[in-house]
């Protein structure tokens, strides 16, 4: 079976025994996953993530979550740009943006708790609002003013919900916005996260199965022939840790925020310019979504990318940098 054969399979599993199925499926293939991945390599893309000026940990204080210990990379000077990446990702998914970005500006990439080279507590706080908070925390204690945030699908929701609370408190923190295919309303369920909320089996499989195959689950709709197999190995790397996948499989778990129309009914009080790109083919946060959010933000603008599935970094960084370019400069 094709990677997106098995995809399409995946991707139509709904209930408790589709996803018991699928889980069967994850362990069954486990042998011939690594083959099965590299068949569908475009060895034209390069894995190299960028060298950084300065890398560092930094300690932040969040309300219920005690001290967290972020992983960072700052790339450039000039104005802060902080990029959030998406779940089950890490810092390495802006490997294609940052060279380009980092010419007139100072990128900032973290890795989100419980991702990447951040610290991964045993814990259950790992909500919207806890992802947040922690993001609020590295905001404030490196002191970023009139800063852009750019984040990708999980990362712009959490981007977004940070947004809310710093103009709140900190309302010169945040200049403008760049949110690429944020779920940033409540969406009927992708077949990983319901895979995720199944009792046990996600432990068991995501432990026997290589990272490889975690990771491209987790990545989901992203056009297949434009990751290679060192790219998939990249995305890959942290999940070898048996807390990343706890992470992970709480994330997923506990990705719905407690009081979802309350948030959303407060995305008009956003002032910040924000640019909402789209990936016209995206199958796991849908484009009905970015239409919504456009016309709730008061000063957002939306572009769509053709030929592009979720994960427009990837499969359309050129298209991507030329519009937050163009955003920047206006």
């Amino acid at each position: 079976m094709s990677w997106p054969g098995f995809r399409s399979w995946f991707g139509d599993a709904s209930g408790t025994a589709a996803r018991l199925r699928a889980s069967i499926a994850v362990c069954g293939l486990v042998l011939a996953t690594a083959g099965l991945i590299a068949g569908g390599a475009n060895p034209a893309n390069s894995a190299l993530p960028p060298k950084p000026e300065q890398s560092y940990y930094m300690a932040v204080e969040a309300p219920g979550q005690g001290t967290v210990h972020l992983y960072a990379e700052e790339f450039g000077k000039g104005r802060p740009i902080l990029l959030l990446h998406g779940l089950g990702a890490s810092m390495f998914t802006w490997r294609n943006l940052i060279p380009e970005l980092s010419r007139n500006n100072r990128v900032i990439a973290i890795d989100l708790k419980g991702f990447g080279k951040s610290e991964k507590p045993f814990t259950q706080a790992y909500t919207p609002y806890d992802h947040a908070n922690v993001v609020l925390a590295f905001i404030r204690k490196r002191g970023l003013k009139h800063a852009t945030i750019i984040g990708h699908s999980f990362g712009g929701a959490i981007g977004l919900l940070a947004t809310l609370r710093l103009n709140e408190t900190d309302p010169e923190a945040v200049r403008d916005l760049v949110l690429m295919n944020a779920p940033a309303y409540e969406q009927p369920g992708t077949a990983f996260v319901g895979f995720m909320k199944t009792p046990v089996v996600p432990y068991v499989a995501l432990m026997l199965s290589p990272p490889e195959f975690s990771t491209w689950l987790s990545l989901d709709k992203v056009q297949a022939d434009r990751l290679s197999f060192e790219e998939l190995r990249g995305y890959a790397e942290p999940f070898y840790d048996a807390a990343a996948r706890h992470a992970l499989i709480t994330t997923a778990r506990r990705i719905k925020p407690r009081d979802v129309e309350r948030l959303t009914a407060r995305y008009p009080s956003v002032k910040q310019p924000t640019l909402v790109i789209w990936c016209e083919n995206d199958r796991t946060v849908p484009l009905d979504t970015g239409l919504k959010l456009v016309k709730e933000l008061p000063r957002a603008r939306m572009k769509v990318l053709s030929d592009c599935g979720h994960v427009p970094q990837d499969e359309r960084p050129e298209a991507v940098l030329q519009l937050i370019g163009k955003f920047l400069k206006n």
